[in-house]
């Protein structure tokens, strides 16, 4: 098995398709769970930054909103192999009714993400946080951390391996 190919069972080399990339067959692991740590670790790295400024980290501010723009840059791959992932589950499965809840969870969490980015950016070098991008730091991680929630009863508790060939039970 290649990075480029794989021998398939049949013992023709082929080329990975792109759904098979994405889901990160060509490394042997899933990439969703991979990715999805990083904009959680930022959002909640940007609610403390602004937290600290207000207790007098003057560069709290710009930091927020660097973790801000990292998160959402990194939550873009995190939404397509998760779309990808949820795309092969059996239609009106019980698993893809619950992968579409962590779907609107996560996708609501980052568009609170971008409005946030959006209103803060231009003032982003200031010395304390705007309470509004507190509390949108607050609402966006604790909806973050509901939509985890949602995605780890999907493998805990019904069993799926995002990324795996079993997609879960009826």
């Amino acid at each position: 098995m290649g990075l480029l190919t794989y021998r398939s069972p049949s013992g023709e080399t082929r080329p990975w398709t792109l759904k098979e990339i994405i889901q990160g067959k060509p490394i042997g692991r899933p990439t969703h769970p991979m990715l999805v740590m990083f904009p959680i670790a930022f959002y909640i790295g940007a609610l403390l930054m602004d937290l600290l400024s207000r207790a007098s980290f003057p560069g709290g501010p710009r930091a927020g909103t660097y973790a801000v723009i990292g998160a959402v840059a990194v939550a873009i791959p995190a939404i397509i192999t998760g779309l990808t992932d949820r795309s092969f589950m059996r239609q009106e499965s019980r698993i893809r009714k619950v992968a579409t809840r962590h779907m609107y969870f996560q996708l609501t969490a980052t568009a609170i993400f971008v409005l946030n980015l959006a209103v803060r950016y231009s003032d982003r070098n200031i010395d304390k946080a705007k309470p509004l991008w507190i509390v949108l730091d607050v609402l966006g991680t604790l909806v973050v951390i509901i939509g985890g929630d949602v995605g780890g009863q999907m493998v805990f508790k019904m069993g799926v391996r995002v990324g795996g060939e079993e997609q879960g039970s009826p």
